[in-house]
């Protein structure tokens, strides 16, 4: 499309194209029949387009354009605006025209306009709407003018002007605030409830998991409710999440090989890059200090600069490469903070590294996209080892809520804030086991 683009085209209305034919029949007949009377036809005929032809490649606007795109970074779905201001750079005012502006998506062009006519020197602002479909960086441009000759014999369409990039991140929702609760105290994102016991104050406790001190059990509280439970009253110095996102291609199901400007190569990679920029937005407002994990090569930047983050969300892609070992957390003493991640078909060695690694993290949250398996035999296979790599997940303490096809990231958290953490999370509408 590019190239085209860049070429100014010109061609032959209905009407001059009608013309030409008539006067090719003519000539074919004068020669055919042996009627020389028929030339004169046929070059009555054959004139008017041709001339026409010439006269249209004459007429080469001379116009400057510059672009601006607001906001400067759009999600996907979300309307964007573009003001295109052009100046005539000509000893002349612009001949009556058309103009539309090229689009990376849908059908290249925004729809064609009047363009009014604008005197030597003078300038003109126009104005248009759009919205891309997916993310990435894409440009817009370059304005296309449309011109003909007076008889509308032949049209010109003439790129004018440079391209302007637009940034198109991941669609950003605007997470329920009583979903994932962040302590007072620290910062420190975690699911948890406030479970009051007669004659004491409100204590914040949580299901045992394996390697927590006993010293930290709250034996009252685990007899009130049948189990185990873990005292969640200390003050902690640490405000921190990870983010962990899957950009291994393999450990996508639904990844397309032939990707198009108007669909993206994975719609469940889109999905969780939605989430994840959401997670970004939400941990980051209630103060917490935000890292980026990826499964691959590192492609993302720093969470902590905005606009570099999202921008770097809108370029990433899956990923052939494996990047180096997965580390989520340093070994510390006592776990800290918070892990999220999205997840797909995510293979043995991120497997291995999320049950190994959880007891650094106080929370960790996955959320488990598709159905738990398919029809066909490779598909079962895998939706079998997708349903043990789902156990070991909860096993080593992870909440894990499956989220089918067609769910909203927010409809996803919301039941994950609903949740109650004393039972599994292995199905999508039972509740969320949360640590």
């Amino acid at each position: 499309m590019d190239t085209a683009v860049r070429r100014r085209v010109i061609t032959l209305t209905l009407r001059g194209g009608t013309l030409l034919g008539a006067a090719v029949v003519s000539f074919s007949a004068a020669y055919i029949a042996g009627w020389p009377e028929l030339l004169v036809l046929a070059s009555f005929c054959a004139i008017p387009p041709l001339l026409a032809l010439w006269l249209v490649a004459r007429m080469r606007p001379r116009l400057s354009v510059a672009r601006f795109a607001a906001p400067a970074i759009v999600s996907a779905g979300a309307t964007g605006s573009a003001s295109l201001r052009l100046g005539n750079l000509a000893n002349s005012k612009t001949p009556a025209s058309q103009w539309s502006d090229t689009l990376p998506w849908g059908t290249g062009r925004t729809r064609s306009l009047e363009l009014a006519a604008v005197s030597p020197g003078g300038s003109l602002t126009l104005r248009y709407a759009f919205v891309p479909p997916r993310r990435g960086v894409s440009e817009l441009g370059p304005l296309v003018i449309s011109l003909g000759d007076p008889f509308g014999l032949a049209r010109g369409e003439f790129p004018v002007g440079d391209r302007n990039r637009v940034i198109v991140a991941p669609e950003t929702v605007d997470l329920d605030q009583g979903s994932v609760d962040i302590a007072s105290d620290s910062g420190s994102a975690r699911l948890f409830q406030h479970r009051a016991l007669a004659g004491e104050h409100d204590i914040m406790t949580r299901d045992y998991r394996p390697g927590d001190a006993l010293r930290k059990v709250h034996w009252k509280a685990s007899a009130h409710h049948g189990e185990l439970m873990v005292r969640e009253d200390e003050k902690r110095s640490h405000a921190e999440a990870l983010l962990l996102v899957d950009t291994r291609r393999g450990n996508w199901r639904d990844v397309s090989r032939s990707p198009s400007p108007d669909r993206p190569e994975s719609d469940r990679f889109e999905w969780a890059l939605s989430m994840i920029a959401s997670l970004r937005d939400y941990l980051i407002r209630g103060g917490l200090r935000v890292d980026v994990v990826e499964t691959a090569v590192r492609q993302l930047a720093d969470a902590g600069h905005a606009d570099d983050f999202v921008e770097s969300l809108a370029r990433v892609r899956l990923s052939y490469q494996d990047g180096p070992k997965l580390r989520l957390a340093e070994p510390r003493a006592d776990s800290v903070g918070s892990l999220f991640t999205v997840l797909d078909a995510p293979d043995a060695e991120t497997i291995d590294a999320l049950v190994e690694q959880r007891a650094g993290f106080d929370l960790a949250v996955a959320f488990l996209l598709g159905p738990a398996s398919s029809g066909a035999t490779h598909g079962a296979a895998r939706g079998a080892a997708r349903g043990a790599s789902e156990e070991r997940l909860v096993a080593a303490g992870w909440s894990v809520l499956r989220v089918p096809d067609g769910d909203t990231v927010l409809s996803a958290w919301q039941s994950l804030g609903a949740a109650s953490p004393a039972q599994p999370a292995t199905e999508r509408d039972a509740e969320v086991s949360s640590a």
